[in-house]
């Protein structure tokens, strides 16, 4: 059944939760562990926060002065805290309301040989080698990690989801303990040899001492002698350890690490798919612009072709045989206007003479008419028998027909044994058909 909602105010519902959180006895009397920060005085008292993980506690301590003996704590110190956790009621809010504060003795040392060892390695320029490239699509991934970690199946998984492609090679070691160290140094020296296209460093979350060992100098030298490219994974996305600043990519968890050294399989098929609508797209265009640039070739070829230049040559003649006919005609009609004229002048001549001159005038003029149209004519012919002599010239089957041959290269007249190579395929050209043949032998000069 559904409970009816109660109507509180805010005042009724702080103290509720008061009250709830008195009834919690260790929460009243508890000692929390975490990292320092943002510690500063206001007056007698200190407030600062506290933080693991990603987890943040407000803390306040009221006369610090005389508690801490104005000992100021510096940010980023692991300490434990003593003291109860209270409602800060104007505000809505939980806090540590602090009574002491001591560096933890475990963490206080490990954080100071951890800044020890940070200073001594970034003075000899180990985090500045400069970074190798991870590979886009790799063959093989390397993991260094337990077989029975949940951050090696992490990585299986998620590279079976996002690249099934690659091929995954375990080198086992411990993450954690005496032996560890040893371990990870021989599996990363292993994994360099292998032929993994990158190496994943990958480890769980857990606490400071937890990922202790991916701090230690052993390995993070060893990180810095690989010649593969390294993506660590260590912890969660709060959790630093040394290796992620000489590692080649750092990644916030053993996921990340594994999606960071994978491509995303559907997103390549996308690439692929538009790469390859693009090529189409091109090679279309290529077609359409070699088709235009053929039919204008075509079209050239057609204008010096053998054929068009015979036509020409045959209007020419056309045109001549046009001019003659009109020169016979304009001197015919010409005649026959002389002969009318004459015939005129014949009434009102004498007889006698008339008759007697008029055969002479019509042979003279029959003989005048005579010769000026066989000289035309003779000037036609022998224009007519200079342009057959050229068409002749340019007519390609007349050297056929005294024994020659044409050589095409494909859609080339070979004119030089420059243009003709061993095994290319010519095409010879005689008067009563066509042979295809291979090149075996190309000599220079007429041997």
């Amino acid at each position: 059944m559904l409970v009816e909602p109660k109507e509180m105010g805010v005042a009724e519902i702080t103290a509720r939760i008061v009250e709830a959180l008195k009834r919690d006895t260790s929460l009243s009397n508890v000692i929390v562990r975490g990292e320092l920060s943002n510690f500063k005085y206001s007056g007698p008292h200190a407030y600062f926060s506290i933080s693991e993980k990603n987890c943040l506690l407000n803390c306040v301590m009221f006369n610090a002065l005389y508690k801490l003996g104005h000992r100021k704590i510096e940010d980023g110190t692991l300490i434990k805290v003593y003291g109860s956790i209270r409602v800060y009621t104007k505000r809505g809010t939980y806090q540590l309301y602090a009574e002491s504060i001591k560096e933890g003795t475990d963490y206080g040392v490990l954080y100071r040989k951890l800044e020890e060892l940070k200073r001594k390695l970034r003075a000899e320029g180990i985090f500045n080698k400069p970074k190798k490239p991870i590979p886009q699509f790799p063959k093989r991934i390397a993991v260094v990690s337990s077989r029975t970690s949940a951050a090696f199946r992490d990585v299986i998984n998620t590279v079976k989801k996002r690249y099934p492609l690659a091929e995954i090679l375990l080198f086992h070691t411990g993450v954690q303990g005496k032996e560890a160290v040893r371990e990870t140094v021989q599996a990363l020296e292993c994994a360099d040899s292998s032929n993994a296209d990158v190496v994943l460093l990958v480890r769980g979350g857990g606490s400071v001492e937890d990922l202790w060992n991916f701090n230690e100098e052993q390995i993070v030298r060893k990180l810095y002698e690989m010649k593969k490219p390294v993506i660590t994974g260590v912890g969660h996305e709060t959790d630093t350890t040394l290796v992620d600043y000489v590692a080649d990519l750092r990644a916030p968890t053993p996921t990340g690490a594994a999606e960071m050294a994978t491509p995303e399989l559907l997103e390549i098929s996308g690439i692929v798919q538009k790469n390859f609508k693009r090529l189409l797209s091109e090679i279309g265009t290529l077609i359409s612009d070699s088709n235009e640039r053929v039919s204008t070739l075509h079209a050239k070829l057609g204008s010096f072709s053998p054929k068009r230049l015979l036509a020409l040559k045959m209007q020419k003649v056309q045109t001549a045989l046009n001019d003659i006919y009109r020169f016979m005609a304009t001197k015919i009609e010409r005649s026959v206007h002389n002969v009318r004229r004459a015939s005129d002048a014949l009434k009102y001549a004498k007889p006698v003479r008339t008759t007697e001159v008029f055969p002479d005038k019509v042979e003279s003029l029959w003989k005048m008419t005579k010769h000026l149209f066989l000289t035309k004519m003779d000037k036609r012919a022998s224009e007519v028998m200079r342009i057959k002599g050229e068409l002749k010239l340019h007519d390609p089957n007349e050297p056929l027909k005294r024994g020659y041959s044409m050589v095409f290269k494909g859609n080339s007249v070979v004119r030089t044994v420059t243009q003709v190579k061993m095994n290319d395929l010519l095409r010879v050209i005689f008067k009563d058909g066509n042979v295809s043949s291979r090149v075996e032998e190309v000599k220079s000069g007429r041997e």
